[in-house]
């Protein structure tokens, strides 16, 4: 049994101050083992490119936490994985070079519900509050090989897996070469190595405890969710006063400043009055965790319905992004040479604007703040599937422009009533409305938090309608949403980007 005595702790994990990101499929047996199956319907393949998920802020937890698990299944998956600290900027890291921008490892248990398939399964599946739970930081250098270290899980007192974390599709450095070639981790963020699948199942009332050779353990327990305070019954929606004015972020003269629009152009809060073009735009209000729907257009369904098999009866498609993927209003996106179909996606942002758990749906427009525009770039070439767009597709560095203006709820009467378009150098290529919603936004926001916390400054990103054409260098594209705002953004080659 690993001893929790040797373990070094050199950072506790509250002192992270990054994005968790875990990687999926990354067991080699569990490959092995599924055989045919991953290349069946709907999936058609085996994946080519890390399949990978984001760890949200409301799942993360340390050591010693009580962790809820739902009355149906009553039962949760409990794997653990090797969690890759990163300390210092890492863009396009060579095989070679990831030590360079490792500093340390952490064991982390990766919770979710029993799934049918590990193949990006729904966001309620491992999105959970609690369901990351991270032991404290180890320094690189104290780890001679993070690739042939021994894990084990024990459930009250007994062992019931063994393993090593060397039995990887793709090994540390592999790993982090595979991410860092199309997005950009930062100091503070984790690399979840992944867990050995299948992973032991424990329920509520046992106490789980796993870790890996020369890391130390991690240990939690495992409560009725209702136990956790969690009953629906019991959450009251809490009045607060909504804000009235429009607003945006932007950096100017070495400063973050809240602005205001101006006939010309933008007014900071001291009473200066800038053009655009002489401000860097910020997305408009300090970003949580971002969530966002895929297929949630009636139109674009149908628009794509030869290649898919949803129906009505489908769960909403959420996956989640990171925050490196966040450029602002006036901002440039790359669009990697070689790439035959890129393509904007005009969405509706909703803002988060205070806790929101197990909200029924005639409450959930109180937790609303307010509104900006997004534009969600996607790269179709990169698209295994539809059903859960890799991270690939979704999270490439400034490829999800937020912007101009925060909107506040109040001055946005019905925003199921909210005409879109983009327009491509000029010419409009898409109009749709937001009545066309598959999912509205209370639906949205009473499904999402009926698994997970919603707190304040995350964003929920609507879909987009029919109309999405390719897009080349140098295009301006400009999304607009009716009393919403106008969001520019340009795209330029791998040239700006160093590439």
């Amino acid at each position: 049994m690993i001893d929790p005595a040797c373990l070094s702790c050199d950072v506790a994990p509250w002192r992270l101050s990054g994005t968790v990101y875990g990687a999926l499929l990354n067991h080699t047996p569990q490959l092995q083992a599924m055989g045919a199956d991953v290349n069946a319907a709907p999936y058609k393949a085996a994946p080519q490119y890390p399949v990978l998920q984001v760890r949200p802020r409301n799942t993360l937890c340390s050591d010693g936490a009580a962790v809820a698990v739902p009355t149906t299944p009553g039962a949760v998956e409990v794997g653990v994985s090797l969690g890759i600290v990163i300390g210092r900027t890492a863009c396009r890291v060579a095989r070679a070079d990831a030590t360079s921008v490792i500093s340390g490892y952490l064991v982390a248990a990766e919770l979710s519900l029993p799934c049918a398939s590990h193949y990006r399964p729904a966001v309620r599946m491992k999105a959970r509050d609690g369901f990351t739970v991270l032991g404290p930081v180890t320094a690189a250098e104290r780890v001679a090989n993070p690739d042939a270290l021994v894990a084990e899980v024990v459930i009250d007192g007994q062992e019931v897996f063994s393993g090593n974390t060397g039995e990887r599709v793709r090994i540390v450095a592999e790993l982090v070469e595979a991410v860092t070639e199309f997005m950009t981790l930062q100091a503070g963020d984790v690399l979840l190595l992944g867990a050995s699948t299948p992973a032991p199942q424990a329920q509520a009332g046992q106490s789980v405890t796993m870790g890996l050779e020369g890391l130390g353990t991690v240990a939690f327990s495992l409560v009725p969710e209702l136990a956790a305070g969690l009953d629906r019954a019991n959450v009251v929606p809490v009045k607060e006063p909504k804000a009235n004015t429009t607003t945006a972020r932007v950096a100017y003269a070495g400063a973050i400043h809240t602005a205001f629009p101006h006939p010309q152009g933008v007014q900071l809060a001291d009473g200066r009055v800038l053009s655009e073009d002489a401000v860097q735009w910020l997305p408009p209000f300090e970003v949580g965790t971002i969530l966002a729907l895929g297929l949630n257009y009636a139109d674009h369904l149908k628009e794509l319905s030869k290649e898919l098999t949803v129906t009505a009866k489908d769960e909403p498609l959420v996956f989640l992004k990171g925050p490196g993927s966040l450029v602002g209003h006036r901002g440039v996106t790359r669009r990697p040479s070689g790439v035959q179909f890129m393509h904007y996606e005009c969405e509706l942002a909703v803002v988060i604007g205070q806790t929101a758990r197990h909200v029924k749906r005639q409450d959930a427009m109180e937790h609303v703040a307010g509104y900006t525009v997004c534009n969600d770039y996607a790269i179709r070439d990169y698209l295994e599937n539809w059903y859960r767009p890799n991270l690939r597709v979704k999270n490439r560095d400034d490829a999800t422009a937020l912007g101009p203006w925060f909107v506040p709820a109040a001055l946005v009467p019905n925003p199921h009533a909210l005409s879109l378009r983009t327009l491509v150098n000029g010419k409009e290529t898409q109009r749709g409305t937001t009545a066309n919603m598959v999912n509205d936004i209370p639906a949205l926001i009473e499904y999402l938090s009926s698994f997970m916390t919603l707190q304040a400054g995350d964003v929920i990103l609507t879909g987009t309608p029919e109309g999405v054409i390719n897009v080349n260098v140098g295009d301006e594209v400009v999304c607009e949403i009716e009393g919403i705002g106008r969001l520019h953004n340009t795209l330029v080659g791998d040239a700006p980007f160093g590439r």
